[in-house]
């Protein structure tokens, strides 16, 4: 019990750990990039305490409630530039230790605790590089109201009984939640004699006399996911008086003692009333439930000697079954996703822009007359990636945020054929034959052709890259059972049986250098369409992948 709470306790602390580290290095980054605007270097001339100043209030204005003050120094201490003017021409106190956050170069950060109008905050400094010599030209100063970092500590504990605390390396208490800054003297709070990890989580039990409380379980985290933060050495300790922890616990434990005496209570009378053809199929259904809990998801055959009323339930539980499998499926599935989500938001902002320079400078390139033939293979080259990572970035967002489809009445046949004039030196390329089996008559299909074009060309360029030299492609349409159907079927080696389930699945691939998104694309534009697609076996024994449409989703004759 205390293991599980202490465990929360630790996860908890963590999370807090991460957004302080969060809220920190960013703005660390913050004054990395501001140490290099072109205004600080006006520190190197007399009267800058216009345009430095003006600069430094610009900054500070979108977030006066995080910054108290943004000040720029010369070499020899003096405030030069500040967000307060009044400031200007004073020299800053600001507590001596300071500790490294490692940047690269020049770009190290220091950050250390001080004192500013009765009010606890943190100052971060870097050197301002001197942007036509060596060395630095002053300093860049940015107080942050540490205020900002105990709303945070506010926010994940509340109004609860948990309370938390930031420590640094030394054992002192730089912040604290609401409920301990009410009571306690804060600035002057140590706790050196706690255990402080110097990595990782660690939770145990202390004596609380220095908090104003009984005996505490304690959570702290040390580790960040920012290395650059390391020297800082803060600590994150996360508080519960152990007879508030344990207090639900105890209710629970009497509650469940208590359910349990009525339980074995109506257990037993419900026992003796039982008899055999109801109690077999439950013993049946009771082992397969021990089963499925160990792995085996094999669903169990109806019991042929149960009672009206018991076989509902077996069936009931089953279909049960078989939704916790597919929900199951589709939370990974949907977790698939989320990544995709993720991956086309960085790439679609760290490789875009930077590729659409590269393009046009290749464009501008290739217009120049007097290129020589390696240089133009050289641009071709250049060209035909950019327009590769393109379509990779394209895929992915397609994937993560499809388009709703425009519905309009469409020749599906003309859409097929249309598909096969695009592809057609491809397909005489490979030497494969092709077979259109369509229906005879001509089938409007309300749909978006721009999608459904695309399904057909990414389950064709799939089957070509399995087709041997040779080999055979066939589509066919069907119109029968209230559906339509479309099938794509090919005399490759097939799809293994074992592997259907997972063929829609995002990132899974057969090809070597497929990123495995291509059929989770056609999955959704399918079911965008309200119909579904599933993967069989063909005639010729190779795969088939075959789409149904239900009538009444805007499919007719003419």
């Amino acid at each position: 019990m205390q293991v599980e709470i202490a465990a929360n306790l630790q996860f908890s602390a963590s999370v807090i750990k991460e957004r302080i580290d969060t809220l920190l290095y960013t703005q660390v980054e913050n004054i990395r990039s501001w140490r290099s605007l072109q205004v600080m270097q006006d520190i190197t001339v007399g009267d800058i305490d216009k345009r430095a100043s003006g600069a430094l209030s610009e900054l500070r204005a979108g977030k006066k409630a995080l910054y108290k003050a943004l000040i720029c120094t010369d070499n020899s201490g003096r405030i030069v530039a500040a967000s307060n003017p009044a400031m200007i021409g004073s020299t800053l106190p600001v507590d001596d230790r300071w500790q490294t956050i490692a940047g690269p170069s020049m770009a190290a950060v220091f950050v250390a605790p001080m004192e500013r109008d009765n009010r606890r905050a943190i100052a971060l400094r870097t050197v301002i590089p001197n942007a036509f010599g060596k060395g630095g030209i002053g300093q860049l100063f940015v107080l942050l109201d540490f205020s900002a970092f105990e709303n945070v500590l506010d926010q994940a504990v509340g109004d609860g009984p948990r309370s938390l605390l930031i420590l640094d390396s030394q054992g002192n208490v730089i912040g604290a939640s609401s409920a301990l800054r009410e009571r306690l003297d804060i600035p002057n709070l140590r706790l050196e004699n706690w255990t402080m990890p110097k990595t990782g989580v660690t939770s145990y039990v202390h004596d609380g006399t220095a908090l104003g409380d009984g005996t505490l379980l304690v959570g702290a985290a040390a580790s960040s996911q920012y290395q650059q933060l390391a020297e800082v050495g803060w600590r994150i300790l996360m508080i519960e008086p152990t007879t508030v922890a344990f207090r639900p616990v105890l209710h629970l434990l009497w509650g469940l003692l208590a359910l349990l005496v009525v339980t074995m209570t109506v257990g037993v009378w419900i026992a003796s009333r039982l008899a055999g053809t109801i109690a077999l199929p439950i013993v049946e259904l009771t082992a397969f439930t021990r089963r499925f809990r160990q792995g085996d998801e094999s669903l169990p055959e109806r019991s042929s000697t149960a009672t009206s009323e018991v076989a509902e339930l077996f069936g009931t539980y089953v279909d049960m079954i078989r939704a916790l499998q597919k929900s199951r499926e589709e939370v990974v599935r949907a977790g698939k996703l989320a990544v995709v989500g993720e991956m086309a938001a960085i790439m679609a902002h760290e490789i875009r822009t930077p590729m659409s320079i590269v393009r046009s400078s290749a464009q501008l390139l290739e217009r120049q007359p007097d290129l020589s033939d390696k240089e133009r293979e050289l641009i071709g080259f250049m060209l035909g990636e950019t327009e590769r990572l393109n379509r990779l970035v394209t895929m992915l967002l397609e994937c993560a945020r499809p388009k709703p489809p425009e519905f309009q009445p469409q020749d599906l046949h003309a859409i097929i054929r249309n598909v096969f004039d695009l592809l057609a030196t491809r397909v005489e390329a490979a030497r494969v034959h092709v077979r259109l089996d369509l229906e005879s008559q001509p089938v409007i299909f309300d749909c978006d052709k721009e999608q459904m074009m695309q399904v057909l060309l990414n389950l064709i360029l799939n089957a070509l890259q399995f087709i041997p030299e040779g080999g055979r492609l066939g589509i066919r349409t069907s119109l029968d059972a209230g559906a339509l159907r479309i099938s794509v079927s090919d005399d490759g080696p097939g799809v293994p049986a074992p592997i259907r389930e997972r063929i829609f699945d995002p990132f899974f691939s057969r090809r070597e250098g497929g990123i495995g998104l291509g059929l989770t694309i056609v999955q959704q534009i399918v079911q965008a369409h309200g119909g579904e697609i599933v993967v069989g076996e063909s005639a010729w024994g190779g795969a088939a992948f075959n789409m149904c449409f239900p009538l009444d989703s805007g499919v007719r004759h003419t």
